[in-house]
């Protein structure tokens, strides 16, 4: 029988009763990460812009607002019109367009289907002024880019207004609707003043699904 010595059987006693330190799976380390991560995001854009919570006079936990409505153009095209965007100065690649009227704060898609049975989807962009909630508050969206057809080089169709409870009323202010879109919906390739007019749009909270029954309706 082989016998150790007195401090080495001290010290396998002690290495026995010593609880072992478990080690944190790196998964878990970075789901942790990531929640922290989140939760900074979370409030910062409260602060900086609280009213993402609550957009159309309703709670938005995912600061986003979708809707549509129909296009009224004084060119007698019927159009309708669907929103889709993320809200905040956060919102989209965090890295919003600026000037001296501010910055963007509303990121993403638009879509428009015309008479002829057109479905167009663009990029969408624009700014609200508001602080708490968004009724009554200034709203201006710029549509850009567009497939499967473009808008011309360089052009985008602008709309302005404001927020009213849960609807937000627009117009094009600058002619860019009925110089872009002929009443059929076909994308013009050369703008003309020729074609100036106004169109309005009130858009109402709605999904996908709902705007794509408002296209098919007669």
């Amino acid at each position: 029988m082989v016998q150790g010595y007195p401090g080495q059987f001290q010290a396998n006693q002690l290495r026995q009763g010593r609880p072992r330190r478990r080690r944190r799976h790196p998964f878990l380390r970075l789901i942790r990460l990531l929640l922290i991560l989140a939760l900074f995001f979370i409030v910062l854009q409260a602060a900086l812009n609280p009213w993402i919570f609550r957009i159309g006079g309703k709670v938005t936990p995912t600061m986003s607002w979708h809707g549509f409505g129909t296009v009224a153009a004084s060119n007698g095209g019927r159009y309708v019109l669907y929103t889709s965007f993320d809200a905040g100065l956060l919102s989209g690649d965090g890295d919003p367009a600026c000037s001296q009227f501010g910055c963007d704060n509303l990121n993403g898609t638009a879509r428009l289907c015309t008479a002829s049975g057109q479905t167009y989807t663009f990029q969408l962009t624009g700014q609200v002024k508001a602080w708490l909630n968004t009724n009554g508050s200034a709203t201006s969206l710029d549509i850009t880019g567009g497939s499967p057809r473009p808008l011309p080089d360089g052009w985008d169709v602008a709309l302005h207004g404001a927020w009213h409870g849960d609807a937000l009323a627009l117009a094009s202010p600058d002619n860019s609707f009925t110089e872009v879109f002929t009443p059929r919906g076909a994308i013009r390739t050369v703008t003309s003043t020729a074609d100036a007019g106004t169109a309005t749009v009130t858009l109402r909270p709605g999904s996908a699904a709902d705007f794509q029954h408002a296209c098919s309706s007669p």
